[in-house]
């Protein structure tokens, strides 16, 4: 069984930015941090412009639906009698469309990936989010129920060995519908290899438990 260390990667600690410093205020005291992790960026700007695109479609494709016999009727024979403003109107429309999601998907995920980050330490999994103010989601192992890893179409497309460990607790289970699990607060999501860190992860709990049981069989004898 691996010991509990720090082991931080590089690649997670850029300037003088520190896992401490990062979720300083929220680690108890001699609560060690054993690993970080930040979403893959690539598949994550994917999910969100995939995420944001299929959502504007959909509601321009409800509005088109409720509103289609008022906007018939406003504009009557004008656009029959000018059917290239129907052209010029979808095109420009698209091309504005277009620019302005993308742009949000850069600023709004950029923001959001600059404050995401995901650490397990000897206790519990934390996660760090947040796009103008900062949030901190912790799981405790002892109230860990389940886990589960989703590996979606998206994960196998963009091909970095990239999924989702979603940790279930009485309040959050990872059961149920696939919206319940998606609003689960406790996920590392968009990792790569998330199989081998759930396994590490375990390694922990396993340790954690040992620990109680130890401390349990101590005070008996007491």
């Amino acid at each position: 069984m691996a010991s509990v260390e720090k082991e931080f990667d590089p690649y997670y600690q850029r300037g003088a930015t520190t896992p401490e410093q990062l979720f300083q205020g929220v680690l108890e005291k001699d609560e060690k941090i054993i690993k970080m992790y930040k979403p893959d960026k690539k598949k994550f700007n994917w999910y969100v412009r995939l995420l944001i695109w299929l959502s504007t479609v959909w509601f321009y494709g409800a509005v088109f639906v409720v509103l289609d016999p008022a906007v018939r009727d406003w504009f009557g024979g004008w656009l029959t009698d000018n059917p290239w403003l129907i052209v010029l109107a979808i095109i420009g429309a698209v091309t504005l469309l277009i620019i302005l999601i993308e742009l949000f998907v850069r600023i709004f995920t950029g923001l959001y990936y600059k404050n995401r980050y995901y650490v397990y330490t000897d206790r519990r999994v934390l996660v760090r989010s947040g796009v103008f103010g900062i949030d901190y989601k912790s799981l405790e192992y002892r109230n860990l129920t389940a886990t589960i890893v989703k590996v979606s179409l998206l994960d196998r497309l963009i091909k970095h060995k990239t999924g989702t460990i979603v940790f279930g607790s009485p309040s959050s289970p990872v059961t149920g519908a696939l919206g319940a699990m998606a609003l689960n607060p406790y996920r590392f999501g968009h990792i790569v290899d998330p199989y081998v860190t759930l396994t590490a992860i375990k390694e922990v709990i396993a340790q954690c438990e040992s620990r109680r049981g130890e401390a349990k069989t101590t005070t008996k004898k007491k």
